[in-house]
Order: structure tokens, then C-alpha cells, then sequence
């Protein structure tokens, strides 16, 4: 009777424990979240991180504080993500510049993509540009290859960061084009196109998200754009490819993860609501406003993905040269 009653008592304590952990699930977010952009305020990923931010805010019901952890080529920001605690109240957001990049070229990489981050989905992706000053005399491209040519390694190169998708543009744009340049990192777009504008830097690499302010304001002039076609929100820049330089068809997409280990609830909960901030009309109105082509996709084998496109990326590199510094 009394190892019945036992059984009995150990059930019910089993039922109501699982209740409450149920529970304390069911009620996430219970604080304020944390998202962590690679990137100084300014650049193409804060832009779009406080788009959805705030969107996720609203609809989580609970704060969404960005945190920008520039430097590294990304990987501070990735190393703090892939460290903190996997309870869906630290997310960050970033591209190829932390995924697949770092380890295409870089002997060691603080942190595994494949291993210990949990995707929450890719929300789309944005065309890089070829910008200079806007007085430059040099204003297409062909002038720009005739000149390095003539004079290598006098020209610079910036892009905002080392390993970044701007680096990786940029070497490959040399590499096609047979020519050196200097390349010049900054701690992301926002500083390199302060630099632009004052003519401390002659030519660099960016997102359409950060060019298309400064063409509408006079202070840059684009040259081609990295895409394999024309983007839409710059329809009379000619691409790469159009002008000669096979191969070169590059972009940046951009994703939500959070650290390996995420409780599958909280992690369903945040993806479903990613995907529908993204679906938004309103949200898409806003992102194509600055330049960003929306488009959701749920990772259903995100070690698989990653691995397969750096191994691609390393390819890239090694046949354009780009090595760490």
C-alpha cells in the first residue's frame, strides 16, 4: 500500500513539474532579448537589424536591444553569440561575412558555423557596389582597371572589414580583373564611407543598403554592381558581368541565428515570428525602401548549408588570393 501511495505521490510531483516547465516555455520571452549586430550604428546590418528588431519587439511583447560588436571581420560579435546562453535571449544577426567567410580564410576561427549556432531563418539578401568619390575623374569601370594596371598597388581598396563580403567582393574583383590594388578594412561601412565622401579612400566596396542614401544625396558615384543581374533599386549600373568580368556574382544575405542548444519551443516560437515579420507588407515596403531584397528561408539543415558554401568560398579565395591579415 504504501509503495502504491509512493508511486502515486512521485507521479503527481513528475506531472506538476513538467507542467511548470511547460509553462515557463509557454511564456517566453519573460525579458528583454538581445540582438548583436557585427557592425557599427550606421551600416547595412544595424539598418535592417533595427527594422526587425523592432518589429520583434512589438510582437514578442518585451525589448529588443541592439547591441553593436564591430571588429574582428565579425567574429567578435559571432564569438560572444556562439558563448552566451542558449535560452532565445541573446539572437544575433549577420551574413556570409560570419558564416562561410572567416573560415574560407582564415587559419583559425573562434568560433564552429556549422556547430554552434541554431538558425532562426535567412530573412534575404543585398547587392554589393563599386563606389567612388563623386568628383573622381575616373567614372566607369574600364578607366578604373586601365589605371591599376598602369600604376599597381597606388589605388585603394576599402571595404568594412577584414574577410567580410566587402573584402571578399573586392578581391574578387581584382582577381578578375588582373589587377592590385590596396585594400584598406574598416570597422564597418559606416566609417569607410565617411572616408569615401572626404576622399580619404579612392574607391571600396559596399551594400546597396548603404550606398543608395549617398547616391541620393551627390556625395558617391556607383561604378557596377557584384550581381549576376541588374538590381532593381539601381537599374542604370551596369554589372561585372555585363562588362567583361565573368564569374564575378556575389552577394549578401543576411541571417538570424542563435546559440546551439536553443530549447525547441523557444526556437520554433522565434522563427515563426521572424517569417512573418518578413512577410509583412509593411516590413517589405521598409526593406526594399533601403535597398534590401526580402525573402524568408527556414534552414532545415544548417550545418549542411554552411559547410557546403565555405567550401565553395574557399575556392574563391584561394584561386583570388585572399588571404587573413
Amino acid at each position: 500500500m504504501k509503495s502504491t501511495t509512493l508511486t502515486v505521490v512521485l507521479g503527481l510531483i513528475g506531472l506538476i513539474g513538467g507542467t511548470s516547465l511547460a509553462s515557463a516555455q509557454a511564456v517566453y520571452p519573460e525579458k528583454s532579448l538581445q540582438l548583436l549586430v557585427p557592425f557599427p550604428p550606421g551600416g547595412a546590418s544595424d539598418v535592417l537589424a533595427r527594422i526587425f528588431g523592432g518589429e520583434l519587439e512589438t510582437r514578442l511583447g518585451k525589448p529588443v536591444v541592439i547591441m553593436n560588436r564591430p571588429g574582428g571581420g565579425t567574429t567578435i560579435a559571432a564569438k560572444e553569440a556562439a558563448r552566451a546562453a542558449p535560452d532565445g535571449y541573446t539572437l544575433f544577426y549577420s551574413s556570409n561575412s560570419s558564416f562561410t567567410l572567416p573560415a574560407a580564410v582564415k587559419e583559425s576561427v573562434p568560433y564552429d558555423a556549422t556547430k554552434d549556432f541554431e538558425p532562426i531563418g535567412r530573412i534575404g539578401q543585398t547587392t554589393l557596389a563599386l563606389v567612388t568619390y563623386k568628383d573622381n575623374p575616373i567614372s566607369d569601370v574600364a578607366a578604373l582597371v586601365a589605371e591599376a594596371k598602369a600604376n599597381p598597388d597606388k589605388l585603394s581598396l576599402a571595404s568594412f572589414g577584414v574577410a567580410t563580403v566587402s573584402h571578399f567582393a573586392g578581391e574578387l574583383f581584382k582577381s578578375a580583373a588582373g589587377i592590385k590594388m590596396v585594400h584598406l578594412p574598416y570597422k564597418g561601412s559606416a566609417p569607410a564611407m565617411n572616408d569615401l565622401i572626404g576622399k580619404h579612400i579612392q574607391y571600396h566596396v559596399d551594400t546597396v543598403i548603404a550606398v543608395k542614401p549617398q547616391i541620393e544625396a551627390g556625395t558617391v558615384k556607383v561604378l557596377a554592381v557584384f550581381s549576376g543581374k541588374r538590381t532593381p533599386f539601381l537599374p542604370d549600373v551596369p554589372t561585372l558581368a555585363e562588362l567583361g568580368y565573368s564569374g564575378v556574382d556575389f552577394a549578401s544575405w543576411g541571417a538570424v541565428v542563435a546559440p546551439k542548444g536553443l530549447p525547441p519551443a523557444v526556437r520554433d516560437k522565434l522563427t515563426t515570428t521572424l517569417e512573418e515579420i518578413v512577410n509583412t507588407p509593411s516590413v517589405i515596403e521598409r526593406f526594399t525602401q533601403v535597398g534590401f531584397e526580402p525573402g524568408f528561408v527556414r534552414y532545415s539543415d544548417w550545418a549542411g548549408t554552411i559547410g557546403k558554401e565555405t567550401a565553395e568560398m574557399k575556392e574563391i579565395a584561394q584561386r583570388a588570393g585572399i588571404k587573413e591579415e
